[in-house]
């Protein structure tokens, strides 16, 4: 867009002027007066390379710089479409003109950089970006393309170095590609650090804001003890103080939670709800239970009287509160599903799906604890036929179900079918992940990404067996017979513990 726009401005000056001032990334530079004819091929030639038709985007810059207006970006755009379109030799000639005749343009030293790049010249490609970047001190174009030339060759902690010093550094205003770049690179590679403080040289954030994003990506990568350190400088918000504590409980520090809680005034914490939600999260039953008697009475607060007293395991007296709650109310559905859970909790299954049945909207969550009652049953169909397989969301409940019932490789089939955009739950993004690229044949970028989960989420026994599964298959007979004898210590349920058994003899036999 900034090489449209200096040439939209040059194209638009009186011809009379041998140059015209111009701004590229907000510096101030004086080019070549470009004619109303090679402004008009520019944009044509930009539009086609945005649309992949190089051959077209290189006959256009022909055009372009045929007009009486030598100029080194319309060169050097000309010689790097020769590139993309597979004409080197003619990006060769077109390049070595453009050096001759303007030996100091940043232009051309990007050019022959993003040329070295495309043939794979990844030496000579960081070097003529660090040319560049010497011409013009300022300018984004060669720190992000360096940049991106250090991720792709699989130095991305170099690469967040180099940004985070240029955005640190430069005083120029028009920060908002190279800030992009980083913050994308920090999110995709979890790192929480980087991310805050890329934000935090964002004019616009706030310190709030900047620890509630930090703090998520940190919990989201396993790392629930650096998302707590984040989010201590923060604790101005009920989303922070509800995500620090979370922090808190996934490191381990359930005493300082408690002690927090005991205190805590619950306007603090978004209110009584979710007061009562933070104490049964870490078992704090009494006195998530002793909160509600002072709250005033409500279809709400019953419902979490049922909560508590299911998680305690009182199942009469948690039935009896859950039965209270009115048809109609918000509270309904989610008092159903724990009715439901009482019900099978005491083996009454029919009286469960009875409590289902009286939910209004038969929504995925109703559906899913249904169909877990049917495959108890043993009638598995009865339960599948309840979903939609063309639906994503429903894709994910049947990969459960499969996975549930030991159908495993249904389960994966099912699983890398869901989109792996748009998932809230971090699980089933990783399972998603996982057998998209499995599905793909790269099992090593599979076992990856569920290394990372299951460390994070070492109670994901499923998740945990697919990981063994995926290391024998990737030959990797060592690690996975030492991350399946791990999962043996726990895994009871029959079905996954006999398919992990069989996935160990098969890969001790192929030793």
């Amino acid at each position: 867009m900034a090489s449209i726009v200096l040439l939209g401005v040059a194209a638009c000056t009186a011809p009379s002027l041998r140059t015209v001032p111009r701004v590229v990334d907000g510096e101030l530079e004086h080019g070549p007066f470009v004619s109303p004819y090679a402004y008009e091929w520019f944009i044509e030639g930009e539009a086609s390379a945005s649309q992949g038709r190089h051959g077209e985007a290189a006959m256009a810059f022909e055009n372009a710089t045929a007009a009486p207006a030598d100029d080194a970006l319309l060169m050097t755009r000309l010689a790097e479409e020769y590139e993309l379109s597979g004409d080197s030799r003619r990006a060769d000639r077109t390049l070595t003109v453009a050096r001759r005749s303007y030996p100091g343009s940043p232009w051309v030293a990007l050019a022959q950089g993003r040329i070295a790049e495309h043939r794979g010249e990844e030496r000579e490609a960081i070097a003529a970006f660090l040319r560049a970047r010497e011409l013009a001190p300022g300018w984004d174009a060669p720190i992000i393309a360096l940049a991106e030339s250090l991720i792709a060759s699989g130095r991305p902690e170099r690469a967040s170095a180099i940004l985070l010093d240029h955005l640190g550094s430069s005083r120029n205003a028009r920060l908002e590609r190279a800030r992009g770049v980083l913050l994308e690179l920090a999110r995709r590679s979890g790192d929480a650090e980087t991310l805050a403080r890329t934000l935090a040289l964002d004019p616009d954030s706030t310190l709030a804001a900047r620890a509630q994003e930090a703090g998520k990506l940190a919990l989201e990568n396993g790392q629930p003890a650096l998302a707590a350190r984040a989010l201590a400088a923060a604790l101005d918000t009920p989303e922070n103080v509800a995500l620090w504590l979370q922090a808190l409980m996934k490191s381990g520090a359930r005493a300082e939670v408690a002690s927090f809680l005991a205190g805590a005034d619950s306007g603090h914490l978004g209110g009584w709800s979710e007061h009562v939600d933070l104490l049964l999260k870490i078992g704090e039953v009494d006195r998530a239970l002793d909160l509600l008697k002072s709250t005033a009475p409500s279809p709400k607060v019953e419902y979490a009287k049922g909560r508590a007293l299911l998680i305690d395991g009182n199942f009469v007296e948690a039935a009896a509160a859950l039965a209270e709650v009115p048809f109609g109310t918000a509270s309904f559905e989610a008092a159903r599903l724990a009715f439901a859970e009482c019900s099978t909790a005491q083996g009454r299954r029919g009286a469960a799906a009875e409590a289902l049945s009286q939910a209004p909207n038969y929504s995925l969550a109703i559906r899913e604890t249904l169909a877990g009652i049917y495959l108890e049953e043993g009638a598995l169909r009865a339960g599948l036929r309840l979903f939609d397989p063309k639906r994503d969301p429903e894709r994910a409940a049947l990969a459960a179900l499969f996975e549930r019932a030991g159908h495993f490789e249904e389960a994966a089939a099912y699983y890398a079918a869901v989109k792996a955009t748009g998932l809230d739950d971090a699980g089933l993004r990783a399972r998603v992940l996982a057998e998209r690229l499995a599905a793909r044949g790269n099992r090593p970028a599979a076992i990856a990404v569920l290394d990372r989960w299951t460390l994070a989420a070492p109670d994901d026994l499923y998740a945990r067996v697919r990981l063994v599964e995926l290391l024998a298959a990737d030959d990797q007979l060592t690690g996975a017979q030492k991350r399946g004898r791990s999962a043996l210590e726990v895994v009871d349920e029959p079905q996954l513990r006999a398919h992990l058994l069989a996935v160990l003899e098969r890969s001790a036999s192929s030793k």
